[in-house]
């Protein structure tokens, strides 16, 4: 042997060898914004690590999509699953499919009720329960306790959106001033949202606050509020302090968003499919605090 190639046999032989573990991540919808945060910060997270690489699938809000494009994942040997799920039906499946073929899987903000999968199945959210409660709570208050109130949830679906309202509902079970006139789902959207609330409107329904299971129809009912003339007369609440929740809370249109740290679920949620993928131990809960952003701190998640 020369002594070029020993000093390149040696190279070789000190140089470590990662085996990257391929990770997919199958998103409910590209083009939400809240989502697209976790995606940022996914993709982020992943490039800073060389042992890991993450491929990100779009299900576009179709179950079927999902379960299918979680399937192929599975038969291609993927070393994890992430998963924000469209619906609990596509989640339970899934569950099932990764643990049977012993694939870890990381459901991340949207936490469906399903059973243990085999135990390698884990949680990266926020507990939305809380949020839920905060926002009704400061609702309540700024009501004096006494008012009506109607709420938009999310897709019934969702446990985000369950969790959210019936958060919500427990502060008012505990507020006799204050009744629930109106709930409908607006599916997270904005047009939605903006097309209830001007229905509830022109039907002459009073109407003191409006608590939004996410920013995006908090933002839509306070389009429709202003197309009836009544800026200012009905308090409007909001959850995940988008960049743009949190302009309204500043310019007083919205009362309050909460703030669900997308970029901490996102990354966290990677950092524990890539322990998980090398079979080391993580915690079946990874919970992310929420925080409450009103006008006087909207300035400082404005650019978080």
């Amino acid at each position: 042997m020369t002594r070029l190639a020993a000093i390149l046999m040696t190279t070789l032989l000190a140089t470590p060898a990662f085996a990257e573990s391929k990770i997919s991540f199958l998103v409910a919808q590209r083009g939400d914004p809240f989502q697209d945060l976790i995606v940022t910060a996914v993709s982020g997270a992943a490039q800073s690590d060389p042992t890991l690489s993450v491929s990100v699938e779009n299900a576009d809000k179709d179950p079927a999509r999902q379960i299918a494009l979680g399937q192929a994942a599975i038969a291609a040997k993927a070393a994890a699953l992430m998963i924000i799920p469209v619906s609990t039906e596509s989640a339970a499946i899934l569950a099932e499919a990764a643990g049977k073929a012993g694939v870890p899987l990381v459901f991340v903000n949207n936490r469906p009720q399903i059973g243990p999968s085999g135990g390698k199945a884990v949680f990266v959210s926020s507990n939305d329960l809380v949020a839920g409660r905060v926002q009704m709570r400061l609702i309540v208050d700024k009501l004096g306790g006494q008012g009506t109130v109607a709420i938009l949830r999310g897709t019934d679906t969702e446990t985000a959106s369950v969790e959210r309202t019936a958060g919500g509902k427990e502060i008012l079970a505990s507020s006799p001033g204050i009744t629930l006139v109106s709930e409908a789902s607006a599916n997270w959207k904005r047009q939605e949202a903006q097309e209830q609330v001007a229905a509830w409107l022109k039907g002459g329904r009073k109407i003191d606050a409006i608590a939004a299971n996410n920013d995006e129809m908090a933002l839509g009912a306070i389009a429709a509020i202003k197309a009836a003339g009544l800026s200012g007369r009905i308090l409007v609440g909001g959850v995940d302090a988008t960049k743009e929740g949190v302009a309204a809370v500043g310019s007083g249109d919205m009362l309050l968003s909460v703030y669900q740290d997308a970029r901490m679920q996102g990354s966290q949620a990677l950092a524990d499919a890539g322990k998980l993928s090398k079979g080391e131990y993580v915690q079946r809960y990874d919970w992310v605090p929420f925080e409450l952003v009103i006008a006087e701190n909207a300035q400082h998640y404005s650019t978080r």
